[in-house]
């Protein structure tokens, strides 16, 4: 027994103290480390819906030729009435130009449809860098908004022309569409970084007008004579008292004309212009701007002449003085008249709706995302995943 309370004793003297705290007290016993509660997994990327788009990039009345990697193809007009599907692997060739994806020609008694049956993020790759340019990397936001841009006006046309057999022009009836060898790298890590984007005002797809240069201040859609949309206001596209587009060529522009010529343009160019009444006259005696829109683009413009007056509205104004086929830049402008000559002095290029593309691109390099220069564009509108 003795022998046992003696080892007692001596286990005793050996065990380690406790440390004392600052005042003496003993320091309390650590408390066992916790196991780790596991991460759960990152929920899954909601996939890109992958769509298919109808592109109508050419027309021809007797003859279309198709050449694919693996054979090509001929369609004679009025032959096999109907469309025909053409299956390959891609890459097929037509008016000079290679685009991606599947084709179909719809043979009509008036002619042959050229249709390019293709995805509509590869379709983005050919139209973005014809819509906004190839763009350096410090832009690449700009290309961002594009894309999406883009990508809605898309996605909002599909079926709106079922009666030509397509949804969409591949040139400036709608977006510009240049094919395969069209293609950007900055531009297509762009329109991925994007993939399937769009842009919604009330869960619905908007109307992503966009021109080249606003001059300053957008407008609405009433240019066109389009009842207003609530996320297509005008809006001052400027800060610290510079546009934002102001680098643009087109940010001031000057054209004149004698008043021999505007009897000719303007008896030629009214039925386009819409204007109000059409007649014959032989001079031109003055040109006035009478109402302008918000963003103070033309609204109403009133032309005298010898026989009388005629009107034109919005948009339509800058189409009245077409020569060689090209309108006037924009119709933010004012007339001025000296003797015989009318000097037109403007600012900006386009319809000066929605999205201006040269203040989209000092956006970008400012600093400004995507997300940031869309809805300074578009009014309260969200950007959101296509369904």
């Amino acid at each position: 027994m003795r022998f046992l309370l003696l080892l007692a004793l001596i286990f005793a003297a050996c065990a380690p103290l406790r440390p004392l705290g600052p005042e003496g007290d003993s320091a309390p016993v650590p408390e066992p480390t916790p196991t780790p509660t596991p991460k759960p997994p990152p929920a899954p990327e909601q996939p890109i819906p992958v769509h298919i788009i109808n592109v109508g990039i050419g027309f021809e009345k007797d003859l279309a030729v198709i050449e694919c990697p693996e054979k090509k193809w001929e369609f004679k007009a009025g032959a096999d009435l109907g469309r025909k599907e053409i299956e390959t692997n891609g890459d097929c060739k037509y008016g000079g130009k290679v685009y991606r994806g599947q084709w179909a020609v719809l043979s009509t008694d008036s002619g042959l449809a050229i249709i390019n049956v293709v995805y509509i993020e590869d379709y983005l790759k050919g139209v973005v860098p014809h819509e906004i340019g190839r763009l350096k990397r410090d832009e690449i936001e700009a290309l961002k908004a594009q894309a999406i841009a883009a990508r809605t006006y898309a996605y909002s046309h599909l079926g709106s022309r079922k009666s030509q057999g397509f949804d969409i022009y591949a040139d400036v009836r709608d977006q510009v569409y240049g094919g395969k060898a069209e293609e950007d790298s900055i531009v297509n890590e762009a329109i991925t970084a994007t993939a399937g984007l769009v842009i919604k005002y009330e869960d619905k797809l908007i109307e992503a007008y966009y021109h080249s240069t606003c001059g300053g201040r957008t407008e609405s859609s009433e240019v066109w004579g389009q009842e207003g949309k609530p996320y297509l206001q005008p809006i001052s596209d400027s800060a610290g008292g510079k546009a934002f587009c102001e680098l643009s060529r087109y940010m001031e522009w000057k054209d004149t004309f004698n008043r021999t010529e505007l009897v000719a343009l303007f008896q030629k160019n009214a039925a386009d212009a819409r204007a109000d009444k059409i007649f014959p006259f032989s001079r031109v005696e003055q040109i006035l701007v009478t109402e302008k829109f918000p963003g103070g683009r033309v609204k109403r413009m009133v032309v005298f002449t010898d026989k009388g007056s005629f009107e034109v509205f919005g948009d339509r104004a800058r189409r009245l003085f077409a020569r060689d086929g090209k309108f006037l830049p924009g119709s933010l402008f004012t007339i001025a008249q000296s003797g015989n000559t009318f000097t037109i002095t403007g600012s900006g290029y386009g319809h000066g709706i929605g999205m201006c593309q040269m203040g989209t691109r000092a956006r970008a390099k400012a600093g400004q995302s995507f997300e940031e220069i869309l809805k300074a564009y578009y009014t309260g509108v969200q950007i959101q995943l296509i369904q």
